[in-house]
């Protein structure tokens, strides 16, 4: 009786492939959420990494910089700072390392199939009859002709992940410029703030020493101390509002909230003097802004999972090839295929699922560049009603500003007295106040357009318009 192996030479030269090719398999490695991971992720950013990055930044909208720390940082220095260490930022950038192993997973054909076989005699069998054996290897054909398709859609979509986050830096590099144009309108108005404070006080202690003299009444000193009380109420706001902006500014920089503020003081507010026309914002809207060129390159994607799974309806052919031993010592080669039939299925759920995603982009691209046209139309609109308000308190600051000079002169001279001249002095601050408040209101409507238009705009009267 002819006696074989009781497993083939051939059957432990595939299992030893197998558990070779298993050997250069990725291995796992943990990333524990532990303590220390909350002390690196509460920690300061490294400054001299930034300052680094900052000279090379690459980004569609931003240009490098050079950052001097000692000497404060301006608002534009401020938002290249603020896209290299904002930690919210780092989440977002991790959707990139997603996208790229998407696009990895798609040009990879799949892996063959192999599957073993023996058939061994049992008790009450022929004596001549052996252990038999097979083995067999299939792949699917179709891999081939939908990889070009897979990896459109994988490219396409690592181009929309990579514009989302370029959106999303441009985003909070506007955010902490606009931050920063804040607390420096709001270190203007502190020293006015301080002044009408004290001549409230002033003007409300003058007319307590008249009541206490009986030069006047105390219903005449109720509305100055109405008026201090109400000073001092605004001066505590704007205080609070201080500490709130470099609180604010420093979380958008990943910096502690009681860590010194890096703004270089005394920068002027842009003043937005010439910019664009609508029409000139509009045109090629949606090829700069990059929210909408993200959408576009989503679409693509979308589009290209349509055409994929309108061609999956079709039936999937695969090959098969097989070696095979039968317990009657018959050696045989096979060589087969796979057909999928499309009696039931068709594919045409993911066929329905994609067209509507596809339509769902389309339509949802179109809403977001009609909400963009309306908030460049409202913006400019309000800039313009702004310049008509900042020109008509800066008119009006003149005379308050002059006739506060005379009173201070004449109670110097003696000719005024100090309640008067506290009252002079009172309403031209309250109105170098509201003149502050409105610069600072223009400063930030200016970085919503750049927002909206998705377009660099300087202050200086640059109309430019700089797109990626």
């Amino acid at each position: 009786m002819p006696t074989r192996p009781l497993f083939p030479a051939s059957m432990f030269t595939l299992v030893g492939l197998a558990v070779g090719l298993a050997g250069g398999c990725a291995r796992y490695h943990a990333l524990p959420l532990d303590a220390r991971a909350d002390q690196r992720a509460l920690a300061s950013p490294d400054m001299e990494r930034i300052t680094r990055a900052a000279s090379r930044i690459q980004h569609p909208l931003l240009k490098p910089v050079h950052l001097a720390w000692a000497r404060g940082l301006t608002p534009d220095q401020i938002a290249v700072a603020a896209v290299l260490g904002n930690p919210e930022l780092r989440a977002v950038r991790d959707q990139r390392r997603v996208a790229q192993a998407q696009l990895l997973q798609a040009g990879l054909l799949p892996d063959p199939e192999l599957s073993l076989e023996q058939e061994r005699p049992t008790a009450g069998s022929p004596p001549d009859v052996t252990t038999g054996h097979s083995a067999q290897v299939g792949w699917p054909l179709s891999a081939l002709w939908e990889r070009g398709l897979q990896r459109r859609i994988a490219r396409d979509q690592a181009g929309a992940v990579d514009l989302g986050i370029a959106w999303k830096e441009w985003q909070v590099a506007q955010a902490a410029r606009l931050a920063a144009y804040e607390l420096l309108a709001l270190e203007v108005q502190a020293p006015l703030e301080r002044q009408a404070l004290a001549e409230a006080r002033a003007a409300s202690e003058a007319l307590e020493s008249a009541v206490r003299a009986g030069a006047a009444g105390t219903a005449e000193a109720a509305p100055a101390r109405l008026a201090f009380d109400q000073e001092r109420q605004r001066a505590q706001a704007l205080a609070e509002a201080l500490a709130q902006a470099r609180q604010h500014l420093n979380g958008l920089l990943g910096l502690p909230p009681d860590a010194p503020t890096p703004l270089r003081a005394g920068v002027p507010l842009p003043g937005w003097q010439h910019l664009p026309s609508m029409a000139a914002l509009l045109q090629g809207l949606g090829e700069r802004r990059l929210d909408l060129l993200a959408f576009r390159q989503a679409y693509a994607s979308r589009d290209a999972a349509y055409r994929l799974a309108v061609r999956e309806q079709f039936p999937a052919i695969g090959i098969l090839v097989g070696r095979a031993l039968d317990p009657e010592g018959v050696a045989t080669l096979s060589l087969g295929a796979s057909l999928s039939l499309p009696f039931f299925n068709r594919n045409q759920g993911r066929i329905a699922g994609a067209r509507a995603s596809r339509r769902a982009i389309h339509d949802e691209f179109q809403a977001r560049l009609f909400e963009a046209r309306a908030q460049i139309a409202q913006i400019l609109t309000r800039l313009g009603s702004m310049e008509a308000q900042i020109d008509a308190a800066r008119d009006a600051l003149g005379p308050l500003a002059a006739t506060a000079q005379a009173y201070h002169a004449g109670l110097k001279a003696g000719t005024a007295d100090r309640l008067a001249d506290a009252r002079a002095q009172m309403a031209c601050l309250d109105q170098e106040l509201l003149l502050a408040r409105l610069q600072a209101e223009r400063a930030a409507l200016g970085i919503q357009l750049e927002l909206a238009s998705g377009a660099y705009l300087p202050g200086d009267g640059t109309t430019e318009t700089k797109g990626p």
